[in-house]
């Protein structure tokens, strides 16, 4: 089975999104779409299963096995859907039901195609999520971002699909967890054709051609050897040579006498009632960049929103040496939330997204306009989308949108989780050079970051924890906890993402 777009174009509202796109992926093919944020990636990808975001108008032909997907009624679509096409959401969060168990999410589409009852369990095998102790009774919002994500990756090869659309479908997962999963995916898909809509070119590496968007429009298609060795647009090269992530001029030399900004001892922390991290321990100084590490359902997260107050935290906490109490956590402390969608009102406009935590503190609407617009242009988005809303933009704008709301209040800390996993490489170094810009120059006063990504952890942060099953387990100098590990989890980590030194670079 294949799948082609002949001078497939998209448009909304008149303004044109895709342009003349034309590829084809043949039947035991794995294909790599790259672009920046926004380019118009994962809008292609979604027209392969027929489903248009609000508002928007096709063009052209979108042609799955010579049927034209755009032509087809709503019956023939769900005949279509999970049985002959699949897809991995980017966004896992929005993709399952909140209010359902995950065992009957995955056997509903099953239950529409003919599968059987055992597969459930089977496919959460598959994913790794049984070893995790999570089973089929457990509903989405007790998973971390990177169960969630397997969650939607069982439920998309469930029927063993012929083609399967995987839309940035390791960007929540932990490096261990993410080479099993692309595994997963290129075992079940060995004969079917694979469209993977990626940033990471590690991904990329292992496809048999690459294909570039940029501006809606595909600018390169060519074999993801040579593309990676000799791109030939200018898109291309930006997302090649953006891979390379710039360390800092120079580190910061900690001094026994810095300011505690944070500190927290032998504390649990609880998703619900259930106790998620037991006997954790961290503190965080002033210009001190601080990276949260480990598998996926490791308690990151859970710690972190713990810190904010957003979980129960069991445990004493301090802020400058002096109990913080939930009031002045909220004001000293924001978050970049992992999935940034979740955490919009889709009806409200960005302008309102981004003001909304200065609401109450006696700034005026003209100010908060000017902090808005000005927070926007330092993650790389005009001051034109204060006027939108959040479903009119890329997951990676969203991304940056979510970063900018957490700026614009000036906290003391700021807790990023995973802050760039939706980002192209380029937009990537961009947002970690704007996190440390704002440590550095003290518009913040340290960083807690939360990543999978160890390049990114070896790049931006002074000092690494690193968490298994709840634990911190190994905790230190980043560089000489990532280049000298002694915990097996911190080795099983750095082995499944190997950090290349080359003349004081750090590669992705």
């Amino acid at each position: 089975m294949t799948v082609q777009l002949k001078s497939f174009g998209a448009t909304v509202g008149g303004r044109l999104l895709v342009s003349e796109v034309t590829f084809k992926v043949a039947a035991g093919e794995r294909v790599a779409l790259l672009g920046s944020s926004g380019s118009g990636k994962s809008l292609t990808g979604r027209s392969i299963l027929g489903l248009p975001p609000a508002g928007i108008t096709y063009t052209g032909k979108v042609l799955v096995n010579e049927r034209d997907v755009l032509a087809m009624g709503e019956r023939d679509l769900s005949r279509l859907r999970g049985r002959d096409v699949g897809l991995v959401f980017q966004e896992p969060a929005l993709a399952l039901n909140p209010v359902h168990r995950i065992g009957p999410q995955i056997w509903e589409v099953l239950r529409l195609h003919g599968g059987a009852r055992e597969r459930v369990d089977a496919l959460l095998d598959a994913v790794g999520l049984t070893a995790s102790g999570i089973g089929p009774e457990r509903y989405p919002h007790t998973l971390s971002g990177g169960q969630r994500q397997r969650v939607a990756i069982a439920i998309a090869i469930a029927m063993a699909p012929r083609i399967l659309v995987a839309d940035e479908p390791t960007s929540a997962l932990d490096t261990v967890t993410a080479a099993r999963v692309l595994d997963l995916l290129f075992d079940v898909t060995h004969d079917a054709a694979l469209l993977l809509i990626t940033h990471d070119l590690d991904i990329a590496r292992r496809c048999d051609r690459i294909l570039v968007m940029d501006s809606g429009q595909l600018v390169e298609d060519a074999p993801a050897k040579s593309l990676l060795n000799a791109p030939r647009s200018d898109a291309s090269r930006r997302l090649v040579n953006g891979v390379r992530l710039k360390p800092r001029a120079a580190r910061s030399t900690k001094r026994p006498d810095e300011p505690e900004l944070l500190t927290i001892r032998d504390v649990a922390a609880f998703r619900g009632n259930v106790e998620v991290v037991r006997g954790a321990s961290l503190t965080l100084r002033r210009g001190e960049r601080l990276a949260l590490v480990g598998g996926s359902g490791s308690g990151k997260t859970t710690l972190s929103r713990a810190i904010l107050g957003l979980e129960r935290l069991d445990g004493p906490l301090t802020m400058g040496g002096e109990p913080a109490d939930l009031h002045a956590r909220r004001r000293h402390i924001q978050m970049v939330f992992q999935d940034p969608a979740t955490s919009f009102n889709p009806r409200h406009s960005v302008r309102r997204i981004i003001t909304e935590p200065l609401h109450g503190s006696g700034v005026s609407r003209a100010e908060a306009d000017r902090r808005a617009a000005e927070a926007l242009q330092s993650v790389g988005l005009p001051p034109t989308s204060l006027q939108r809303r959040p479903h009119a933009f890329s997951g990676g704008q969203r991304q940056r949108i979510a970063i900018a709301r957490a700026l614009i209040v000036r906290p003391q800390i700021v807790i990023a989780d995973e802050p760039v996993s939706a980002l192209d490489a380029a937009l990537r170094s961009e947002i970690i050079t704007l996190l440390d810009d704002l440590v550095r120059s003290g518009v913040i006063g340290g960083l807690i970051l939360i990543a999978h990504d160890l390049a990114l952890v070896a790049n931006l942060a002074d000092t690494v924890a690193v968490m298994d099953a709840g634990r911190i387990v190994e905790a230190g100098d980043v560089t000489s906890v990532l280049m000298d590990p002694t915990h097996a989890a911190t080795r099983a980590l750095v082995a499944a993402k190997s950090l290349e030194a080359n003349n004081g670079e750090v590669l992705a």
